[in-house]
């Protein structure tokens, strides 16, 4: 049985990811984000690597969170939706200008690559489970936890309605 506690000296620390495990959740965002299709041609499409690093950071201390503090695995679509909020928070991505046509500024890149990485996602995972029944009443249960516990902004209610309507 683990150990329980409330004391914050008995946690862990969170011990810097191994290069293996960079090289692999970089690996599994690039399979995310790339298509053949995208809109900013890879040789004009550049990241800050550092960037990136930290992103995979805050995304792995929230896989070791919900497992502490909630008992659970972070399930791909939360995995996911983290990964696109980082994204959109730091900016890792930018275009490099080519010639005279001008680059996209980095928040459009960033929205861009984080909307592909969510119909991505959704894709998959609809294919994945497409045989598969779900109980309706779980996601408002799942909305009912995130009224009562979760930051989220009136924007992001409307957004929600949007979703289910």
């Amino acid at each position: 049985m683990p150990k329980l506690s409330n004391k914050p000296e008995d946690f862990p620390k969170f011990e810097p990811l191994s290069k293996e495990i960079i090289a692999e959740k970089a690996l599994n965002l690039r399979t995310w984000i790339w298509d053949n299709e995208s809109d900013i041609p890879k040789g004009r499409l550049a990241v800050s690597n550092e960037c990136v690093i930290d992103i995979i950071d805050l995304v792995e201390k929230r896989r070791v969170y919900f497992h502490i503090f909630h008992g659970i695995e972070m399930s791909e679509w939360n995995e996911a939706a983290l990964y696109c909020f980082w994204i959109l928070k730091l900016q890792p991505f930018y275009e490099i200008p080519l010639g005279n046509v001008p680059a996209r500024q980095s928040n459009e890149v960033n929205t861009n690559i984080a909307i592909r990485l969510m119909k991505r996602t959704i894709a998959r995972i609809k294919e994945d489970t497409k045989n598969k029944k779900f109980n309706k009443g779980s996601i408002f249960s799942n909305v009912k936890h995130a009224f009562r516990y979760r930051d989220m902004s009136k924007e992001a209610i409307m957004a929600l309605f949007e979703c289910l309507i």
